[in-house]
């Protein structure tokens, strides 16, 4: 055992614990979730992709560098955003990968594989339904079982990928949502569902029906009865949070997640003990990359907190209605394809944005529909990396086969965003 990722694993469990009594409890100190967080964080550290090295030094830098300039000039820098500013948001992440234990789009011993129309709709919606909870490993899971030779068609590709990144419009156990309610705090989650639930319907339609030609299609069975958990689980979520709205969401699915998955484990599993230990102590240290970037970009949020002070409070907008959101959006999508992360834009955009005082839901909803468009196209987003590495995808072929989709899915949103703002929705 690597006693060094084992003890990181047992401090973002605990992370958990605390993230759930300060939603509990608002007087317990969010800063001890940044204590445990950050320990795990610099644990982890040496363990952390070549790529993700390159971005949390691009981070660490531009904050320090920002913090630096801040103390110089005499502002008062936010410390605390350094510690717990995303203390939620990766407490949130941590508790989410515990429904891996109990969640899995499984195959019956034996079966065959469906191929034709209607294995495109199951699998474009078991990806889609199952990568809103378990998040990339659905991907993997349904990728390995289709794939011939250890290679996916351009057709399974696209529905793989399509069907995983539009749940980023609404999930609310993806790392997605989790950054945009950190950074777009007041935020309703029925409100987004309201905007992103139709998003991401079209996405999947769009996808569907441009794939469902395809006459070789080999696809992956899925079954109603596999999505009884994930279905409970987000609707535990809403009736929770509909009951205490003071409740931070991220808190509640603290909650929830980790409970419902150790229920299920001991009622339904043998030595349900062995099954926990193992994901704490190995699967847990595995968000290595995903810890890293968030705390990273806590670090620059404070640095440019306290350049945007120097600097007198400048701002890009005088407010932040539709059209703002619309250019917002944009921005981020094309920031995304040349490789930046949506952490980056969300962490740097919704700081600069905050003295705008802007509808919370609205700015959430522009950063959802910026990652769930992004992640889609960008060769450099984690799913097409990871498809490249695992699959032999060429560098350029999700830019190539997804950037007619993500051109349409962006004026969609666009239209979503100022015909919310239109409405005076609040």
């Amino acid at each position: 055992m690597n006693y060094r990722r084992a003890i990181a694993g047992w401090l973002l469990s605990v992370a958990i614990i605390a993230a759930v009594t300060h939603t509990l409890f608002p007087s317990f100190p969010k800063v001890a979730i940044g204590i445990l967080t950050w320990s795990a964080g610099l644990l982890l550290m040496p363990d952390i992709s070549v790529q993700t090295q390159r971005q949390v030094f691009i981070l660490f830098m531009v904050g320090l560098i920002g913090i630096a300039w801040g103390l110089i000039q005499q502002v008062s820098v936010d410390w605390q955003m350094i510690l717990s500013g995303n203390a939620l948001l990766l407490g949130m992440l941590t508790a989410v990968s515990f429904l891996r234990l109990i969640t899995r789009p499984d195959t019956q011993a034996g079966e065959v594989l469906p191929s034709g129309r209607r294995a495109v709709w199951s699998t474009l919606f078991g990806v889609h339904l199952f990568g809103a909870v378990i998040n990339l490993s659905s991907v993997f899971i349904m990728g390995d079982r289709i794939s011939r030779l250890g290679r996916l068609s351009q057709t399974q590709t696209v529905v793989l990928t399509r069907g995983f990144s539009a749940a980023a419009f609404w999930s609310p156990f993806f790392a997605a949502m989790a950054a945009a309610l950190t950074y777009a705090p007041g935020a309703s989650l029925p409100q987004i569902w309201l905007m992103g639930m139709p998003l991401a319907a079209f996405a999947l339609l769009m996808t569907a029906l441009g794939c469902q030609r395809s006459d070789n299609f080999t696809g992956y069975p899925m079954h109603i009865s596999a999505l009884t958990l994930p279905a409970l689980l987000a609707l535990g979520v809403l009736l929770v949070h509909q009951w205490k709205s003071d409740w931070h969401i991220l808190g509640i699915i603290c909650l929830l997640a980790p409970t419902l998955s150790l229920l299920v484990l001991f009622i339904r599993f043998k030595h349900p003990l062995t099954r926990i230990q193992n994901h704490i102590t190995v699967d847990l240290p595995g968000m290595q990359n995903e810890l890293s970037l968030f705390l990273a970009a806590g670090v620059m949020a404070a640095g440019l907190n306290a350049v945007f002070a120097v600097f007198g409070g400048w701002l890009p907008f005088s407010s932040f209605g539709g059209i703002e959101a619309s250019l917002v959006l944009f921005f981020m999508v094309f920031t995304s394809i040349l490789g930046v992360h949506p952490v980056i834009n969300i962490a740097a955009l919704g700081t600069l944005l905050a003295p705008l005082n802007p509808n919370g839901t609205l700015l959430a909803m522009t950063f959802l529909s910026a990652w769930a468009i992004g992640v889609a196209s960008s060769p450099y987003s984690g799913i097409n990396l990871s498809m490249q590495g695992r699959y032999r995808q060429q560098g350029l072929d999700s830019l190539k086969w997804n950037g007619i989709y993500s051109a349409v899915m962006l004026l969609l949103s666009m239209t979503a965003l100022n015909l919310f703002d239109l409405l005076g929705l609040d």
